[in-house]
């Protein structure tokens, strides 16, 4: 379950950033201000992966702004699937 949860961060973080998983040069672990993300594209993947705006998820992925860490916290919540 932790790849698909990879998967559709991924996924999505590629879409609303237009890039590819190349782009990630450190990994899953490079931070995604690094690649453009800001406050409206963070809106915009929150949207995509179905984070309610109400939640404290928005709060926890904007402590770890990495593939890494947003997989890991859709683990926590099971929603990688």
């Amino acid at each position: 379950m932790a790849e698909a949860a990879r998967e559709r961060v991924l996924a999505a973080v590629a879409e609303v950033l237009y890039i590819d998983e190349s782009d990630l040069f450190d990994g899953d672990a490079t931070d995604l201000r690094e690649l453009g993300l800001d406050s409206v594209r963070f809106v915009l993947l929150m949207k995509r992966l179905g984070v309610d705006r109400e939640s404290d998820l928005p709060k926890r992925f904007a402590n770890d702004l990495t593939i890494a860490g947003w997989a890991r916290e859709l683990e926590v919540l099971g929603g990688g699937s």
